[in-house]
């Protein structure tokens, strides 16, 4: 049997209402050879008839009976992709024009050295009427520019994730040089995954919508709950304490020469010294988990002589100074103090108030 030119990819988890429109916007794929590979998470709906109910040869499904995670099932469904390049498309999202295979293909075809490409996305609601961008906070988060790889970095370390993960095409030899999917991750592997993949490859990302992505406020994993919030603050965590593992120093100088000390950054010392450094920057949205990892790595560089002996005559950075910061930076300041603070001040404003008007 021939290897399709595209595998794509689809995991599919409680969504009857929508997964058939998601399958038809693939199948109406023109001028491209492709496999549809799909993968159900243990829905307790009727995704599998719906799934079943529709017979084209290209579709191959593997139903399954237990949830185990949708990055367990992706990883799978690569495993199983035969195709030179690999699409992902959630199970209720729908691309939005029959030419957005070969499209794609035709970029990463014309640029062998890109690893993917991305596009925009067009929001829908659960009824698939079009929610206008700007009528979303994130509205125009994916609307990006195209960038070198260090600067991709710079943009991910100061705000995070930018991509859209179901526009994607990339290269299956991506997947099998850096890995797949990390089920440890619920809210950001994508995020993840885009930060080993741009040290390694340039992206491209299109300025065409390339699908319609659903809105469904409550019911996925990037819906705003406390319990999310507190997750994604945790995951961030972790992502920063490999953030920096294997940049380049062309890279770093690239993404980040304007917050450097030493611009030319002349030995392997310096540049750990610098990615270490760089957590220390101020950062509205992730400033907690990068100053605590900060300071864990700052103290692995003080504790080697050669390291140390560079960021006291070069940085400033000696022992004294890390006392000071151990000082200075909260990050593990137990959140018992936070809600004493909190009640003290409170209690203080009332107390104020009713001297006011024992006064009056």
């Amino acid at each position: 049997m021939n290897k399709p030119t595209v595998s794509v990819i689809m995991p599919t988890y409680n969504h009857s209402k929508y997964v058939k429109q998601a399958i038809e916007s693939v199948l109406s794929q023109t001028d491209v050879d492709f496999e549809l590979i799909i993968s159900d998470d243990g829905s307790t709906d009727n995704t599998r008839d719906v799934i079943t109910s529709i017979s084209d040869d290209r579709i191959l499904f593997f139903p399954n009976t237990v949830n185990r995670g949708a990055c367990i099932v992706t990883n799978e469904l690569i495993g199983r992709s035969r195709g030179e390049f690999i699409a992902l498309i959630n199970s209720d999202d729908y691309w939005n024009s029959p030419d957005k295979l070969i499209y794609q293909v035709g970029i990463l075809r014309t640029n062998p050295n890109i690893g993917a490409c991305f596009g925009r996305a067009q929001f829908v609601d659960k009824d698939g009427v079009v929610i206008t961008k700007g009528s979303l906070p994130f509205g125009t988060v994916f609307d990006q520019e195209n960038r070198s790889q260090g600067l991709w970095l710079r943009r991910f370390f100061d705000l995070s994730n930018c991509i859209c993960h179901p526009t994607m095409l990339i290269r299956r030899s991506c997947y099998i040089e850096i890995g797949l999917y990390n089920n440890r991750f619920r809210q950001l592997p994508d995020f993840e995954m885009w930060i080993r993949l741009v040290k390694r490859y340039p992206i491209f990302i299109s300025d065409r919508d390339l699908i319609n992505f659903r809105i469904l406020p409550g019911e996925s994993a990037s819906s705003h709950t406390s319990a999310n919030s507190i997750r994604t603050i945790n995951e961030h965590l972790l992502i920063t304490d490999i953030f920096f593992d294997d940049v380049s120093r062309d890279q770093l100088i690239d993404g980040f020469a304007d917050l450097l000390v030493c611009k030319d950054i002349p030995t392997e010392d310096h540049l750990l010294i610098e990615k270490a450094r760089l957590l220390l920057v101020e950062n509205q949205w992730l400033g907690r988990p990068y100053k605590i990892i900060a300071m864990l790595k700052i103290f692995s560089c003080l504790n080697n002589s050669t390291r140390r002996k560079i960021m006291s005559e070069t940085y400033g950075m000696d022992d004294r100074w890390f006392q000071n910061k151990m000082g200075e930076i909260d990050i593990l300041k137990p959140k018992i103090v936070e809600d004493i603070k909190e009640k003290t001040q409170g209690i203080r404003r009332i107390l104020k108030r009713l001297l006011q008007l024992v006064g009056k």
